[in-house]
């Protein structure tokens, strides 16, 4: 989820603004990328609420039913399956001379946002589920408990960041193409454009949350900018005994004291 995430937040962010300038050959593969990897965010994070589900309900068998072996077929399953379905819906897309300019049947991409709205609904109501069902466990102790939600932590604040902030402009991108445009009037139009904006700012924070949430992320992200921060006083140093070894000797005159 985080990878995908990371690549839409790169890819869009820095190629938006030069869009309409680039090749129409690559309108293809740009809009490939990008809803792929927004369905993959929104599929991971459903498997990623499964996988605390099975933590939760089956804690002794647990390593035995999410071992790494599944984990990779499921990531590949994933990845490859929404390739395979991005690669369909571009097909029928038509580019009109830029990027911007882009004719889809809508009903063929009226696939996208069902799709969005029914894994962003999965979630929330398994996170729901699974906050039921931690907040009810009575053989535990207040400590555990509390180790417990805080592990569970991560998994809650994606979901309800990515209900708040993904899922709203989705719905009212269906209820737009369902009403027709009767409805399609001015607060249709400036509802629409804030829950896109709100949409992109969830797409740029859903990694910080992460990197925020997970201790492994931070110690590697302070582990990098320490390695960053290291080399670069190194080459300072190597800079400063170079510029000393290269600056010629001073010659001290010789004094004759009579």
């Amino acid at each position: 989820m985080t990878v995908a995430d990371l690549l839409m937040c790169i890819v869009y962010m820095k190629t938006r603004p030069w869009l309409s300038y680039f090749n129409p050959e690559l309108c293809h593969p740009y809009y490939l990328i990008i809803w792929t990897c927004q369905m993959c965010s929104c599929l991971n994070l459903v498997w990623l609420n499964v996988d605390k589900l099975i933590y939760i309900q089956f804690p002794l068998h647990y390593y035995q039913i999410v071992n790494r072996k599944r984990l990779l077929w499921v990531s590949a399953a994933t990845w490859g399956g929404l390739i395979a379905l991005n690669v369909a819906l571009v097909s029928f897309l038509q580019v009109n001379g830029s990027c911007l300019l882009i004719t889809l049947n809508p009903y063929v991409y009226l696939l996208n946002p069902i799709f969005y709205v029914v894994m962003i609904i999965t979630s929330f109501s398994l996170s729901a589920l699974i906050y039921c069902i931690a907040h009810n466990l009575t053989h535990m102790e207040e400590r555990q408990r509390s180790k417990l939600f805080r592990r569970l932590f991560f998994l809650f604040s994606s979901t309800l960041w990515t209900f708040f902030t993904c899922l709203p402009y989705r719905l009212f991108y269906l209820f737009g193409n369902f009403c027709g445009e009767d409805c399609r009037n001015a607060a249709y139009s400036f509802a629409t454009t804030l829950f896109f904006r709100l949409l992109i700012v969830g797409i740029m924070i859903n990694p910080v949350i992460t990197i925020w949430t997970q201790r492994i992320y931070r110690l590697r992200l302070m582990r990098m900018f320490g390695r960053l921060r290291e080399n670069s006083s190194t080459e300072v140093l190597m800079a400063s005994n170079r510029r000393a070894s290269e600056r010629p000797p001073e010659h001290t005159p010789l004094r004759c004291d009579l």
